[in-house]
């Protein structure tokens, strides 16, 4: 998009707008009829919250507390590379390792390094929110409580859903024009909206923090979507996505 010269949008049909599909009850917001053919979208998605919950359970008398200092703490046990991490109240950030972009979110309750278990991967970090309670175990203590108590099933239903949010992040954001990032951006934002975090984050620095594109090109967007009355944001937080164009 250039900025100084904005492109009038192509508006969806009346069958293309923004539609608030079966969970509409719980505020979540697709794309499009048309673009969700086409890309994954998060209502597709289920979370595996008895899944998450038992191993969750399970695991959370064998674990150690750690303590939280601040949102912008890097969680780190001394000593230990890879271990696993449960939150059970709050919610955890996922974060890439190489240049501190966000990738994700997820309210407790969390566990997070499961796939250690099967293989060494130090590619993310992890951030909890202010006054999360989170705690740690050591891989070969959570290998033994899950074998013991045949948990495994849980644990792939898990790893199977980090798939899929994978592949719908891989959808949305690599190989595709800035205003598809935005939009797709927009979207998760409201659909998240509900996580404490969320709350206290505006929609421009939640953009800027789990994308690489340049801040005057998100302020860009968000100002001419804004006065187009695409969106309605209010101090800062998008409070409603009335629709999106598909092209812009």
């Amino acid at each position: 998009m250039n900025g100084a010269n904005m492109r009038s949008p192509k508006i969806l049909s009346e069958n293309g707008q923004i539609l608030q599909n079966k969970a509409s009850e719980e505020k979540h917001f697709v794309l499009s009829t048309n673009m969700d053919k086409i890309f994954l979208s998060l209502d597709q998605i289920q979370r595996p919250e008895q899944a998450m919950r038992r191993i969750h359970d399970a695991l959370l008398p064998y674990a150690s507390p750690v303590e939280v200092r601040s949102n912008r703490h890097v969680l780190k046990v001394p000593g230990e590379q890879n271990c696993i991490w449960l939150v059970s109240s709050g919610n955890l950030s996922y974060f890439r390792r190489y240049d501190d972009l966000k990738i994700a979110i997820s309210p407790a309750p969390v566990v997070a390094g499961l796939a250690t278990l099967f293989s060494p991967f130090d590619r993310h970090v992890y951030r909890a929110s202010r006054g999360a309670k989170v705690a740690s175990l050591s891989l070969p203590l959570a290998h033994s409580v899950i074998n013991d108590l045949n948990l495994w099933k849980d644990v792939s239903e898990v790893l199977g859903y980090v798939v899929q949010m994978m592949c719908y992040r891989d959808e949305h954001l690599v190989s595709k024009d800035s205003y598809n990032i935005i939009r797709a951006k927009l979207v998760e934002y409201l659909n998240k909206k509900d996580l404490n975090e969320l709350d206290q984050t505006g929609i421009a620095a939640y953009i800027l923090s789990t994308t690489h594109l340049s801040r005057s090109l998100v302020y860009n967007y968000l100002s001419s979507l804004t006065e187009g009355g695409y969106i309605k944001i209010d101090k800062g937080k998008l409070i409603e996505i009335v629709k999106l164009p598909e092209h812009y």
